[in-house]
């Protein structure tokens, strides 16, 4: 151990030698697990970007913009609302109407599934312009 660090260990006492030394005993499968987001964490960049790439490709295979309108998909449906410019679209909100429809939207729970719900929901909310 370097001077540095025993006078960085006297400062902080016993306790904390304890833990760094059970720290590192710890194996690289546990240290992977305690580095982990905790539930309800916000993803990654990296997954919204995955998300939104399939969301992307979702909205347009399942037809989506024959009736919203969304820039980002060059959509100019006007059946159902539009997602550019509503400051009250919410990833929940979306969530909730693919799955489940209201109105004229068709419910597309039985039809996609939770992660491909949650991808649509990502893009929509992610690429939607705000007023």
């Amino acid at each position: 151990m370097s001077s540095v660090a025993v006078r960085r260990v006297a400062k902080l006492g016993l306790a904390a030698l304890g833990a760094a030394l059970a720290l590192a005993a710890t194996s690289p499968a546990s240290l992977a697990q305690t580095a982990a987001p905790a539930a309800g964490a916000p993803p990654a960049a990296g997954d919204v970007a995955a998300k939104v790439a399939k969301g992307r490709d979702l909205f347009a295979n399942y037809g989506c913009g024959a009736c919203h309108t969304l820039a980002d998909a060059g959509a100019t449906g006007h059946v159902g609302p539009s997602f550019d410019g509503d400051a009250n679209l919410s990833h929940d909100f979306v969530v909730d109407r693919v799955a489940n429809g209201q109105g004229p939207m068709p419910a597309f729970g039985g039809q996609m599934s939770p992660e491909e719900i949650d991808a649509i929901a990502t893009y929509v909310t992610t690429v939607a312009k705000k007023p």
